[in-house]
């Protein structure tokens, strides 16, 4: 019998879904970071009747083990816009085509999931600099506000890899909320500026475990912030 996994992190516990094995969540992983739209619908379609759920049930079961790293991450990271829009959408719609009132946020486990390093798909949008993956995450209800395990918004991440129209928008999406809400987000310190070298986490790599800044997913490796 192959093995199951079941997911937990030290921020939530996700709700009893699919019970996929390492090797599915490998191949629906694999096929994200590839942008192979075709066959990632297939096996999401396939796992869906396998299991008798949704496809988003499927879609938030399929979290990496080891890092907490979704699908989501994945096309934030390597600015696959397409592709998270059509995951969006099928977390919205539960992947049946009947669509569903209010933001993908509405379904918070995993818009706003952070992975092992605290970090969201919209830290690591910020950092590549993936402005379209930004903006699609912000407007469809990503919580700009969370801090990653280093402490740093997705703003702040941003600024330290020096992508600054990623920062200008994140910057003016912000105020607005503000305006809005009278919400304001814990900005980062002038500490943490002075410590931006060294407060990233090493086990945030690239996928031949080395340090990587931004790194496109080339043959499926997988592209996560590393030390600048």
């Amino acid at each position: 019998m192959p093995n199951q996994v079941f997911f937990e992190t030290n921020r939530d516990i996700n709700m009893a879904g699919p019970a996929v094995t390492i090797d599915e969540i490998d191949d629906v992983l694999y096929f994200t970071r590839i942008n192979e739209a075709q066959d990632l619908q297939q096996t999401l379609t396939g796992l869906s009747q396998k299991y008798g759920c949704q496809v988003k049930d499927v879609l938030e079961a399929c979290i990496d083990p080891e890092t907490g790293n979704t699908l989501l991450h994945f096309c934030s990271a390597n600015g696959f816009v397409e592709l998270l829009q059509n995951l969006l959408i099928q977390l919205k719609s539960g992947g049946n085509g009947v669509a569903i009132n209010g933001k993908a946020a509405d379904r918070p486990h995993l818009i706003n999931r952070q992975n092992q390093q605290g970090s969201t798909p919209l830290h690591w949008a910020a950092y590549n600099g993936q402005l379209d993956a930004v903006k699609l995450l912000v407007k469809e209800g990503s919580d700009m506000w969370i801090k990653n395990s280093a402490g740093h918004l997705a703003m702040f991440e941003a600024e330290r890899a020096d992508k600054s129209e990623v920062v200008q928008f994140l910057l003016e999406a912000g105020g607005k909320e503000v305006e809005k809400t009278g919400r304001e987000g814990q900005a980062d310190t002038a500490e943490d500026v002075e410590e931006a070298d060294v407060s990233m986490h090493p086990g945030e790599l690239d996928g031949n475990g080395s340090n990587g800044g931004q790194a496109q997913a080339a043959g499926g490796a997988a592209v996560e912030m590393g030390e600048a």
